[in-house]
């Protein structure tokens, strides 16, 4: 039986291919109008540390940002070093706030750096404002990062609501508002997800990248700043990498200039649409009891397995029924045991557009058949 894997977060290799030849296509295009520029380190109107200035203006257009582009906006080498070069910019052991359960990686990264980091719990809203407010009155928290849509690891949503109240305390505490959008334009069920409007947050920091919407290979993302930011980050980044990858960048810019990116992202709607629905409908039937998340869009759905007292085991016996899943390291440092003991049980992330409906239900069905068989 071939195994059915709910761990890497990939797009689909259909997706890939479909996009393959505009993707070659483009870089031919930005090759030939932008030549050797785009090959050097910095070309006045064209590139400077931070980005082919093209791209930064289309950004910055397509997410209302009034203002010169080059003092809000900066392009990055993926999503990933964007926020790595945030906290390499802070002071060694700066205080910081996450979610409490949070993409692993970023998490991974703040403990590098030594960076102390403070949980924030979830409500069905987006996060507790409360537990936030009590972490920001507590101390000097330099900033508070979470994603606001199709959350990685919960699969959950924010209401408009929530984000917005977490901007005004960020706001009211001096704390930068880091919001990872990587998702924002992954929504499948028709409905559009509610932008946020920055200039009625001055703190608030919007971050994303192209590896979910475009492909992973590519590797470009963006940050959109407050200015102070941009000025504090830019001499970070110029030690660095001295500057990132113009073809790319330029090459990304075109595909959303000729409007063949919002074309794209029509595709992977009907693409993923099945999926999402395949996996939303898949956990109500199999783990009605453990209440799964009702998904719009994204990547990732987590579930909380009441009862399961030996992860390891369950993992194990998973696997050898066909179907590969594998703890969850998403914990902000002390969070793990709260949530284990309010959900009397483990957390599992699930992924879903790389596999194929029938695959996505299959996959769910042998893992409810495992969980009935080890609660007994």
């Amino acid at each position: 039986m071939t195994e059915i894997s709910f761990l890497r977060g990939v797009p689909a290799d259909e997706a890939l291919e479909k996009i393959t030849e505009l993707v070659a296509d483009s870089y031919a295009e930005v090759m030939k109008t932008y030549g050797a520029r785009l090959l050097q380190y910095q070309t006045a109107s064209v590139t400077d540390f931070n980005g082919f200035i093209p791209l930064k203006q289309t950004l910055a257009h397509r997410h209302n940002i009034e203002g010169d582009p080059n003092k809000r906006l900066i392009c990055f080498n993926g999503g990933m070093e964007v926020f790595s070069l945030l906290l390499k910019s802070l002071p060694r052991g700066s205080r910081i706030a996450m979610e409490a359960l949070t993409y692993d990686r970023a998490l991974a990264d703040a403990l590098r750096y030594e960076h102390e980091v403070v949980g924030i719990p979830f409500t069905s809203d987006g996060i507790d404002l409360e537990a936030l407010k009590k972490e920001l009155t507590a101390g000097k928290v330099k900033l508070f990062y979470r994603i606001i849509y199709h959350h990685n690891p919960t699969g959950m949503d924010s209401t408009i609501e929530n984000i917005e109240a977490a901007a005004k305390i960020c706001a009211e505490h001096d704390t930068l508002y880091v919001c990872d959008i990587a998702y924002y334009e992954l929504r499948y069920d028709g409905q559009r997800n509610q932008g946020l409007d920055l200039s009625k947050h001055p703190t608030t920091c919007l971050i994303g990248s192209f590896t979910k919407t475009i492909a992973p290979g590519t590797k470009c993302g963006f940050g959109i700043f407050p200015e102070t930011v941009v000025e504090q980050l830019t001499p970070v980044i110029a030690n660095t990498r001295l500057n990132p990858n113009y073809p790319t960048q330029a090459m990304i810019h075109r595909v959303i200039d000729t409007g063949e990116y919002d074309r794209y992202l029509e595709y992977l709607t009907g693409l993923y649409y099945p999926r999402l629905e395949a996996l939303n409908t898949s956990l109500k039937q199999q783990f009605p009891e453990v209440d799964p998340p009702y998904l719009t869009g994204g990547f990732f759905a987590g579930i909380w397995l009441r009862g399961i007292q030996d992860e390891t085991a369950f993992i194990s016996t998973a696997k050898s029924n066909g179907v590969n899943i594998a703890p969850a390291k998403v914990f902000a440092p002390g969070w793990k045991q709260h949530y284990l003991n309010r959900y009397k049980g483990p957390f599992f992330r699930l992924t879903f557009p790389s596999l194929k409906p029938e695959s996505i239900s299959k996959g769910i069905e042998i893992l409810g058949e495992t969980y009935r068989g080890t609660m007994g």
